[in-house]
C-alpha cells in the first residue's frame, strides 16, 4: 500500500459521514474480516460488488479516482465470476435476503438511536453528529 493510499484511509475512517469501510457493510466470516481491512484487492472487488448491488460508490474527496473507477464498470483483476458487473445483474453466493427477520432489526436499530438522540444524559454520544451524518444518508428514523 502506498503512502498515498494508507493517507487516504486513514482520512475517510476518520471522517463520521463515512467512517465505516465496505468491508463492515457485508456479512462475512469472522476469519475474513481482517482481509476486507488491509488488502487493497479485496477492497476493490467489494466496492465494485456495493455499486452494482446498490448503485453505492464511495463519495468521500479521497475516493474519487476509486469512485470513478467503479462507475466506469471496470471489474478489478480476482473478481468473483458469480459477482455482479454492469453485464450480470447477480446477487453474490450466500447473499441473505431482505427479510422480516432484516426489517425487524432495522426497527429496533431505529428505535435505539431514537432513545439514544432523545437521552441527553449521554454526554460523550455526539448527539449533533449523529443527527448530521442520519441527515447526510437520509436515515428517517420515524419508522
Amino acid at each position: 500500500m502506498t503512502t498515498r493510499s494508507l493517507r487516504e484511509t486513514a482520512t475517510v475512517v476518520r471522517d463520521p459521514l463515512y467512517y465505516s469501510c465496505i468491508g463492515n457493510m457485508t456479512w462475512l466470516p469472522t476469519p475474513l474480516k481482517g482481509f476486507t481491512d488491509a488488502v487493497p484487492e479485496i477492497k476493490e472487488c467489494l466496492r465494485v460488488c456495493a455499486f452494482h448491488l446498490y448503485g453505492w460508490a464511495c463519495e468521500h474527496r479521497d475516493f474519487k479516482i476509486h469512485s470513478e473507477r467503479v462507475r466506469s464498470g471496470a471489474v478489478p483483476l480476482g473478481y468473483p465470476e458469480d459477482w455482479p458487473t454492469p453485464e450480470r445483474p447477480a446477487l453474490p453466493n450466500g447473499t441473505a435476503p431482505y427479510s422480516e427477520r432484516v426489517k425487524f432489526s432495522i426497527t429496533k436499530r431505529k428505535a435505539k438511536l431514537r432513545r439514544q438522540l432523545a437521552d441527553e444524559t449521554l454526554e460523550h454520544y455526539g448527539h449533533d453528529a449523529v443527527r448530521e451524518v442520519l441527515a447526510f444518508w437520509k436515515v428517517d428514523l420515524t419508522d
